[in-house]
């Protein structure tokens, strides 16, 4: 009976610990996820919108928006080009709360929004399948600009692709300094269906610029974004437009020699042996006489 007992032993333990594992993910998976949303000023793409919640499901929250001209998998809010069914993650506070601010002037690959309704969904990283969305209305402002790439390199062309719904002939697009300073002044054509695109090379040092796009029948500018930063890859030095970087002539090293060992002559090992030889001989045949 009591061999019985101790057989039973370990599966009892075994089956004690799938039980506890159980009942963590079933605890777990009790938690919930939601999201409010609110604007600033409009729902336009270039205002900032303000996301908030609660997660008690787990500890970090991930946020994905889907819509048209995005993947069904939704992308990060920051990162319309990001791979498919990822986000932006969030740490959850004290009390289970998170809050996240949404610039979409800032979003990587904004020029691929539209006028139309996009989902936001909000969840919990480790549980995915606990989740909240909420739907906002998206609209493109009065005109609107995109820079081909962003950031950008000083030396690299970039071009200023954008579309103004008034009928206008023309706009302003002023590079400006963290400061204000008005660094370019471009003044590209708009064409009948409200196109307009301007390039120009990037000559302004690494930093943080603004692009202003106005005309006078305008009520208000768009603003956006550009960051001139040195891609860490870069092996050469920046040369003005126009010109090449020579790489740098360098002398070879000569090859390291191996001095030769160092050797006794021969002439006098040969006297010294003459020697030794003499002295034995002569004190062999003192021996012998005496």
């Amino acid at each position: 009976m009591q061999a019985h007992r101790k057989k039973l032993v370990l599966p009892v333990f075994f089956m004690l610990i799938i039980v506890m594992c159980m009942t963590g993910v079933v605890s777990a998976a009790n938690g919930t996820v939601t999201i409010t949303y609110r604007f600033t000023g409009g729902s336009y793409i270039g205002d900032t919108v303000f996301f908030d919640g609660t997660n008690t499901a787990g500890n970090v929250t991930v946020l994905k928006i889907t819509g048209p001209g995005l993947p069904d998998a939704g992308v990060p809010l920051y990162n319309a080009t990001g791979a498919a069914g990822s986000g932006n993650t969030i740490d959850i506070g004290k009390n289970n709360d998170w809050s996240f601010t949404w610039d979409t002037n800032r979003m990587q690959g904004n020029n691929l929004l539209q006028t139309a309704r996009y989902t936001v969904t909000a969840y919990d990283r480790d549980h995915p399948e606990i989740s909240s969305v909420t739907r906002i209305m998206l609209k493109r402002p009065e005109f609107y600009v995109v820079a081909s790439q962003n950031p950008v390199a000083p030396g690299d062309y970039i071009q200023l692709t954008g579309f103004a719904e008034n009928k206008i002939s023309y706009v302003k697009i002023d590079i400006t300094d963290p400061s204000g300073n008005i660094l370019h002044t471009f003044t590209p054509p708009v064409s009948g269906t409200g196109y307009f695109q301007y390039g120009f090379r990037v000559d302004m040092l690494p930093g943080d610029y603004r692009v202003i796009v106005s005309n006078p029948s305008m009520k208000s500018g768009l603003n956006q974004s550009l960051t001139v930063a040195i891609p860490i890859t870069a092996q050469t030095n920046l040369t003005q437009p126009g010109t090449t970087a020579t790489p740098a002539l360098t002398t070879p090293e000569p090859a390291a020699t191996t001095p030769p060992p160092t050797s006794i002559p021969l002439s006098p090992i040969c006297a010294i042996a003459g020697i030794t030889g003499a002295i034995a001989l002569l004190w062999t045949t003192g021996r012998k006489n005496s």
